[in-house]
């Protein structure tokens, strides 16, 4: 095998795909049909970049039809196929048996053996699901009978084409016709596609359950998913069964799953990509000489008339039932990708041969191409000469208020479908004017609570969302846009909504939910955010919802945020730096209130399916954070904010606007900037740019009121406290005040407030801090300090208070202890009065984590007993806290 013609033939085929799906959508033909024409095109009918005997094509495309398959089974809902009702069912009966029936018939008329015959007529029963709703939709008449019955018939109609698919592969491969091999096949087929089923429902939900739960890899969950569906198809095709009935059931029995939404929406992206390459195979088989021949022409138009009649006749099923017979029958027709998955068969098994193969092609691509035509110009028809009102007892005048009426009727069709009295009568008085006011705005958020995906169908399909709610209506009108889209149902669930709506009182996410104020809002907030994903301005559009449901500034305010900052905490929460101080408090700062900052968590927490665990925990862990910074005012609150901001910018101008300068300005610490003044900042900020090396200090003595300011800049690294402190007290400077920052880079800043009867030489006591860089730790005992520690505090640091009689070298020793323990110092505040010291100071562990048990123990036993000679072990602070 040649690697670079295979990775050519890839190219070709992806490049090929996209270009017509995309010029299909353009003109409104489906991309299907544009993908199997690009396979004419590129394949030996016409330019020859790709050959048809391409084995490794082959296999993508045999992936695809099996992703394609499991498409259709995650989107199936066995509730909405056991629900479409008597005249579906029938329907889908009439429409399966007679075309099979004719097709066969005229088959053996042409002289073709039984075989063959047979086939054929299999490879016309089925009908395009995607195609028939898709034109419904556009129409707006998903709401009338017509289309009620026209989709429960499709869908039961896929079910009915697996298993003719199943028994006729089988016939055919093994020869036999008996009236008993047929039984045992359909019994094999009908006892796989139930066993399978109900030992898929019970396996799956449990078992991704469990997945989801232990899992740490992102991909674990969708990986594991399609080698279930490959499971099922090895299991099928060892029952001799086509393994696409394998991957059909997988599919039913992953929809059970929770995990379903998070699945298929993974799996997506890799459908789009084999799934094309399966219809432009067809393409690439097909040989466009052979349209041209008489035989092949011949047999397309036979066949064509035996597929429109076929399905014409289908609403006998219908008899007695209302709607328009030939509407229901026109809506049967298009063939689409089922009928192209028979006739590859065919053609792989050898049962079809080229002529015959192009004259299914021909029949499917006409179908597909032609029926969206005929339903609007029957459909139109029908409008242009129905009433444009249709009597329904006991119901209000068609005015404004047929829309109060729709949304209450959506929150029960989420357990109970609508009659067909009311469906009709609102899709006849959609089109009259409508203004919203309270009472509608209360029965939306009944929906918003209560509904599920049929309650939004409904809206749509009756049109009250394009006429009340535009916005969503062109968001899932956007979501039908997906040309591998199966199942219409798909586009109208909110899985977060949902989520939220699902937390119970033993969930954790309960005490959260309770300390809402609104909870209303957030289930708003949620549909919109998610609703409007990927649109054009969804700020805009969400505040335009919310104006027009008169919900209020503050409702606005809080949605719209919702909104803009939906990935926010997600993305906050992976960051390595998420964690620290400086980036919870800018985000505490820019959600400003506990209640924005919760909303804004619970809808993080139940978005999306791809979250694993240990992300969840630590966006928990950075809510906390937010709330415990949003509880101080003095650094969140606005008087905070505005004072971080002068300060900063005043430092900027100081130094000249240096950018590096300015840079590190930028990212000191709150908490520092909001105690040093706009010099100091200035001062400090110069002396660490650029980032001094690991054995180099740099100092600047400055002198001040009441002694000298001492400023150290160095790289943060485990022991510089003690090493900056011990320089100090060899010296004989007594500490009076200090101030320890450090930023994210790993700059560190020491300052100290000295006392000194001479002026202090910066080179002499760089040249003794860079000497103590690294050297053995040790001082002196101080049995008469007292240790103790607090981790409520602060949200990031435990801090320990160290009372003691004030001395020199007081500083240097509990430096050493700190060192010695492995702990790292985030800032100190040193205080003294009549003698004893009072020193504060906030630290963390080498990780940058609060004190356990062993850290807080070794501290008080290095301060009571001293710090014997001990080599420094330098490791670099692998998580960067600044706090003062």
């Amino acid at each position: 095998m040649n690697v670079s013609s295979v990775l050519f033939d890839i190219l070709v085929v992806l490049i090929a795909a996209k270009l017509a799906a995309e010029g299909a959508e353009r003109i409104g033909v489906p991309a299907v049909v544009g993908e199997i024409l690009a396979g004419v095109v590129i394949g030996p009918s016409m330019l020859g970049l790709v050959g048809s005997t391409d084995e490794t094509l082959r296999t993508l495309g045999e992936i695809g039809v099996i992703l394609l398959l499991l498409e259709v089974g995650l989107e199936m809902d066995l509730k909405e196929l056991g629900a479409v009702g008597r005249a579906s069912m029938l329907v889908a009966t009439v429409g399966v048996v007679s075309p099979m029936i004719l097709g066969l018939g005229a088959m053996e008329l042409l002289g073709f053996d039984f075989k063959t015959s047979l086939f054929v007529g299999a490879a016309l029963t089925a009908t395009s699901v995607g195609i028939t709703a898709r034109v419904f939709g556009d129409l707006r008449a998903l709401a009338t009978t017509e289309a009620r019955i026209v989709l429960g018939a499709a869908v039961a109609d896929d079910v009915m084409g697996l298993v003719v698919l199943t028994v006729v592969v089988r016939l055919v491969t093994e020869g036999s016709v008996s009236a008993l091999s047929v039984a045992g096949i359909v019994f094999v087929a009908v006892a796989f596609l139930v066993i399978g089923t109900v030992a898929g429902l019970r396996l799956a939900p449990p078992l991704f359950g469990l997945v989801e739960r232990v899992s740490r890899s992102t991909g674990t969950l969708v990986a594991l998913g399609l080698a279930f569906t490959l499971i099922f198809a090895e299991v099928a095709d060892a029952a001799k069964l086509a393994p696409i009935v394998g991957a059909f059931v997988a599919g039913l029995a992953l929809a059970r799953s929770e995990q379903s939404d998070r699945i298929r929406r993974e799996l997506a992206p890799v459908g789009h990509l084999f799934i094309p390459v399966f219809f432009l195979q067809i393409g690439i088989d097909a040989r466009i000489e052979a349209f041209t021949r008489p035989a092949v022409l011949r047999d397309a138009s036979i066949l064509l008339v035996v597929a429109v009649v076929g399905k014409l006749v289908s609403p006998l099923g219908a008899i007695g039932s209302p709607g328009d017979k030939l509407l229901i029958g026109l809506g049967m027709l298009p063939r689409g990708e089922v009928g192209l998955i028979f006739a590859t068969i065919g053609l792989q098994q050898g049962v079809l041969d080229d002529d015959l193969y192009a004259s299914l092609l021909l029949v499917v691509l006409v179908t597909t191409l032609v029926t969206p035509q005929l339903l609007k110009m029957r459909y139109t028809r029908l409008r242009t000469f129905t009433p444009t009102t249709v009597p329904l007892p006991n119901a209000p005048a068609p005015s404004g208020e047929w829309v109060r009426v729709a949304l209450d009727a959506a929150v029960d069709a989420a357990h109970s479908p609508p009659s067909p009295e009311l469906l009709d009568w609102l899709s006849t008085v959609s089109s009259t004017p409508f203004t919203w006011d309270r009472r509608a705005t209360d029965a939306l958020m009944r929906v918003v609570e209560h509904g599920n995906a049929r309650s939004w169908r409904l809206l749509e399909i009756v049109g009250v969302l394009d006429k009340a709610l535009p916005e969503l209506a062109a968001a899932l009108r956007s979501r039908q846009s997906d040309p591998l889209l199966l199942d219409p149902m798909s586009t109208h669930r909110w899985p977060t909504v949902e989520r939220l709506r699902a937390v119970r009182e033993d969930d954790p996410l309960h005490p959260e939910v309770e300390k809402l104020a609104n909870r209303k809002w957030l289930l708003l907030g949620a549909l919109l955010s998610e609703g409007l994903d990927g649109q054009k301005s969804p700020v805009t559009q969400a505040r335009q919802v919310v104006r027009r449901l008169d919900l209020g500034a503050v409702a606005e305010q809080e949605i719209a945020m919702l909104v803009a900052d939906r990935a926010l905490l997600w993305s906050a929460a992976r960051r390595a730096d998420g964690l620290t101080e400086e980036s919870v408090l800018q985000l505490a700062s820019h959600l400003d209130k506990p209640e924005h900052a919760r909303a804004l968590y619970l809808l993080s927490v139940v978005s999306g399916d791809d979250r694993d665990a240990w992300e969840v925990e630590r966006m928990t862990e950075l809510h906390d954070l937010v709330q415990a910074a949003l509880a101080t005012s003095s650094l969140t609150g606005l008087e905070a904010r505005n004072l971080v901001g002068r300060r900063r910018a005043e430092a900027a101008r100081l130094v000249g606007g240096v950018p590096r300068v300015v840079e590190r300005i930028e990212g000191a610490p709150r908490a520092y900037v909001l105690r040093e003044d706009s010099d100091a900042i200035a001062r400090h900020a110069q002396l660490l740019e650029p980032l001094a090396a690991t054995s180099e200090a740099r100092v600047q003595v400055s002198e001040t009121d009441g002694g000298w300011w001492t400023d150290v800049a160095a790289r943060d690294q485990p022991g510089l406290l003690a090493s900056v402190t011990g320089a100090l007290a060899g010296f004989g400077l007594d500490v009076r005040d200090a101030i320890v920052a450090t930023w994210p880079d790993g700059g560190a800043l020491e300052s100290f407030r000295v006392w000194s009867d001479e002026p202090i030489d910066p080179s002499l006591l760089r040249a003794a801090i860079e000497k103590a860089l690294g050297a053995p730790l040790a001082s002196t005992p101080l049995p008469e300090a007292t240790v103790t520690f607090d981790d409520g505090a602060s949200p990031w640091h435990t801090v320990c208070d160290v009372t003691a009689p004030d001395k020199p070298g007081l500083l240097h020793a509990l430096a050493n202890a700190f060192a010695a323990a492995g702990i790292e110092v985030h800032s100190a505040r040193i205080s003294g009065e009549d003698g004893v010291a009072v020193d504060r100071f906030e630290v963390t562990d080498r990780d940058g984590r609060k004190l356990g048990d062993e850290e807080k123990a070794a501290m008080q036993r290095f301060v009571a007993g001293g710090v014997t000679t001990k080599r420094r072990r330098f490791r670099r602070a692998t998580f960067a806290v600044t706090v003062l």
